[in-house]
């Protein structure tokens, strides 16, 4: 088919209202999926393929699609198998879904700001906690989510506050708790462990929750096996520590599992460790 014959088949259908347009801007794709990772340049060796779109969809800054995975924005449609389109260079406001890097870890979240000035990261699913955007992180918003298949990518601003507000609530209430109590949940949690080193997932929850302090791997161990003597699987200071490295080196809500010192469904069990412990020292019903 000719172009002329194109052009006559596009001529026809709007003239029954059908509004059609040639697809020949090529658009890159890059199969490498976020939150789990991202290039942060639109060099060749970040694109794996091109889809064309029509010229009068593609603005002038450059654009990319990816791949998200993970459950964090489920709550504003985005699943495994969709294809995220990221514009990159443009103004980002509140309420936008953005692509940012966090202390050289990617993630796709909502960016908002909240009543008292402070900046964050809010997931699109309850069982995640908003990340607040404070001075000791580097950070860097790359590009904002311009289109997905069904979704809508501006969030109310309601919802996003009320996320913000459980999780301050959250961390309040474990800073709260006396050291009995965070004694007891960590005895409630012991039943989950199934390896030593798996308490390490324990440990993160809580400096998360500020209710252990950072780097006190020894403390920690010796609080665990005072409180545990007869556990089949007590932690040792040192192999807890090991796992204090690549995302687990980080907030549970930025683990990921692809740079994880566990893979499959021992990451995932981490996961389910950390978060439950979390859910203890919050509450469950916040």
């Amino acid at each position: 088919m000719d172009k002329e014959e194109l052009k006559e088949i596009l001529g026809m259908l709007r003239a029954q209202g059908v509004y059609a347009e040639l697809c020949t801007k090529p658009v890159a794709v890059s199969l490498t999926s976020v939150p789990c990772g991202y290039p942060t340049d639109l060099s060749d060796q970040s694109i794996d393929d091109y889809f064309l779109m029509p010229k009068s969809l593609v603005g002038l800054h450059p654009e990319m699609f990816v791949p998200p995975v993970g459950d964090s924005m489920i709550d504003a449609g985005y699943e495994e198998g969709d294809m995220l389109r990221v514009r990159f260079g443009v103004q980002v406001n509140d309420c936008d879904d953005v692509l940012a890097i966090i202390n050289g870890m990617v993630t796709v979240k909502t960016l908002f700001t909240a009543e008292d000035g402070t900046k964050w990261l809010v997931p699109r699913n309850e069982k995640y906690d908003a990340i607040e955007l404070t001075e000791d992180m580097d950070v860097r918003i790359m590009g904002r989510v311009v289109g997905v298949e069904k979704t809508s990518v501006h969030a109310s601003s309601r919802q996003l506050q009320t996320s913000i507000r459980r999780t301050k609530n959250k961390q309040r209430k474990a800073q709260r708790l006396s050291a009995e109590a965070v004694d007891e949940r960590i005895i409630a949690i012991g039943e989950s462990v199934r390896h030593a080193r798996q308490w390490f997932a324990v440990y993160r929850a809580m400096l998360d929750y500020c209710v252990t302090p950072e780097g006190d791997f020894s403390g920690f161990c010796t609080r665990v096996r005072r409180l545990l003597p007869e556990h089949g699987h007590l932690p040792e200071a040192k192999e807890v520590a090991r796992m204090a490295v690549q995302s687990f080196s980080k907030p549970v809500a930025l683990w990921q599992s692809n740079n994880a010192p566990v893979m499959g469904s021992r990451f995932r069990e981490y996961q389910s460790i950390a978060m439950e412990m979390g859910r203890l020292l919050g509450g469950c019903d916040e």
